[in-house]
């Protein structure tokens, strides 16, 4: 753009040429711009996945490290903490954990989840040492 007013400006280009030519130069610059900015976004988002998982390594060696020492009432409250429902089906069971995600994650789907239940209130939780429901006999 800086080359064609430049261009215009010494007289070899005319007014009408300069005028056709600027918007589509405009409209690849906005394309760049656009396409620099979600570059940078997944550059991001790649940067918070690796600290994640740098993050749940450096947990599950302190949990290796430290389950060999653990009495079974201080490894049952671990499980505690960790597990937030057990459902048991006829033919499946799922542990689901109390693990928060991370809190720039916006969901991927507008999808109730299986429950019923809406994940707009616990979506990033506390670890917690109870359940809304009554334990297993």
């Amino acid at each position: 753009m800086e080359r064609l007013i430049t261009a215009y400006q010494e007289d070899l280009l005319s007014l009408d040429e300069l005028r056709r030519r600027m918007p589509e130069l405009r409209a690849r610059e906005q394309s760049m711009r656009s396409e620099l900015q979600a570059i940078l976004d997944q550059a991001a988002d790649r940067m918070s996945f690796l600290r994640l998982a740098e993050t749940l390594t450096a947990f599950l060696k302190r949990l290796h490290e430290s389950a060999e020492s653990l009495e079974i009432t201080e490894r049952q409250k671990v499980v505690r903490l960790l597990v937030k429902d057990v459902l048991v089906d006829d033919d499946t069971i799922t542990i689901r954990h109390s693990i928060p995600s991370l809190p720039r994650t916006p969901p991927t789907s507008t999808e109730p989840p299986p429950d019923g239940k809406s994940r707009t209130d616990d979506q990033s939780y506390l670890l917690r040492s109870r359940s809304d429901f009554a334990p297993a006999q």
